[in-house]
């Protein structure tokens, strides 16, 4: 198995781009893309020889509202627990940096409902909505 690491930074933008594409998400322009990818609360990069190879992030105001946003893992490194490690360290850093009562959020698709139950978030039908 390949050594897989995961980083509290932001990813280079290429990269990201690289990744998203990967996951089937498309292309953004690079420096929209630069611009919010460095307004984001919290990056997690997860590499594997020096490549992005996973990633999540936190948007918000760092205080009372915070949304989880970007989980994604390259095809080629799914089924290895990777999606829980990210999610492990940004309900970590929610933990650490929200107020009591903050608004916590995510929207997905609902075949992931339980994934991300798994750390809190509850289904809305209505809206493909998450909350904690």
């Amino acid at each position: 198995m390949k050594h897989i690491v995961l980083i509290d930074k932001l990813p280079d933008t290429t990269q990201y781009i690289k990744l998203r594409k990967e996951v089937g998400w498309g292309a953004l322009d690079i420096e929209v893309t630069r611009k919010g990818i460095s307004n984001s609360c919290y990056c997690l990069c997860v590499e594997c020889e020096g490549s992005l190879v996973g990633f999540g992030r936190v948007v918000g105001d760092g205080a009372t509202v915070f949304y989880v946003h970007d989980i994604m893992v390259s095809p080629k490194f799914q089924k290895q627990k990777i999606g829980i490690r990210i999610m492990e360290k940004i309900m970590e850093y929610i933990r650490i940096n929200c107020l009591e009562k903050a608004f916590v959020g995510l929207i997905a698709k609902d075949i992931l409902y339980n994934f991300y139950k798994k750390f809190g978030f509850i289904y809305n039908e209505n809206n493909r909505f998450y909350r904690l």
